[in-house]
């Protein structure tokens, strides 16, 4: 198969996305033996190919792809005043869901870090935020049983904290107020997700757990 390959271009350092989108839908071609996708799988074949390989060329001259490694999409959204309140007090945030603000001053203990199936007040885990934690965010009415099982996956692949005793330093919850089935929050940061997208979150705590941006990073 590799012989029989077309050869798009010669080697370059950056090969346009163009190209990587063709050789992608010829690799398929190839592998699969059919010349042209059937009407019932074109769209899948697409969205297949849409920027999700790594073109590489092979000595012999052939191209090898392999999967692009996801990549996190946490974006920066505007900081609220991390302010300690009591337990139990009103709380309030311009951002939905809040990245960041004010929250209840119990610290946070090594068994708060878990999946929870009943709704971990924010008061709570903002807090864990400021600590460096991450914590993804699902709205029970739209993740379903399937979105559950996929976030709970996502807890048993997550990396631990090098700054706080090798636990994860990352809480799942039930949260109501957002518009977005999922959504994964560090300290100012924010990814939001219409379906439970395991390698898109995984890119995400690695990107943001423990990260300088949490104000009191290191603590538990």
């Amino acid at each position: 198969m590799c012989r029989s390959i077309k050869r798009l271009r010669e080697g370059a350092d950056v090969v346009p996305d163009p190209e990587i989108h063709e050789a992608a839908l010829q690799y398929v071609r190839k592998v699969s033996g059919f010349r042209q996708p059937s009407a019932k799988h074109r769209d899948a074949l697409m969205q297949q190919c849409e920027g999700r390989m790594t073109l590489t060329k092979h000595p012999h001259g052939c191209l090898l792809f392999f999967p692009r490694p996801a990549a996190d999409t946490m974006r920066q959204v505007p900081l609220e005043t991390a302010t300690h309140v009591e337990e139990g007090s009103p709380l309030t945030y311009r951002n939905r869901p809040p990245s960041s603000g004010m929250h209840y001053g119990t610290l946070p203990q090594a068994s708060d870090y878990r999946m929870y199936d009943q709704p971990l007040t924010p008061g709570r885990w903002v807090h864990m935020l400021e600590h460096g934690a991450v914590a993804v965010l699902y709205r029970p009415d739209l993740c379903d049983q399937d979105c559950v099982n996929a976030l709970a996956s996502v807890w048993d692949s997550a990396p631990r904290s090098n700054l706080v005793g090798g636990l994860r330093h990352l809480v799942i919850t039930p949260y109501q107020n957002m518009d977005h089935p999922i959504a994964v929050v560090a300290w100012g940061y924010l990814d939001e997700m219409d379906q439970a997208d395991k390698d898109r979150i995984l890119a995400d705590i690695r990107s943001k757990m423990d990260a300088p941006s949490a104000p009191e990073r290191g603590a538990l």
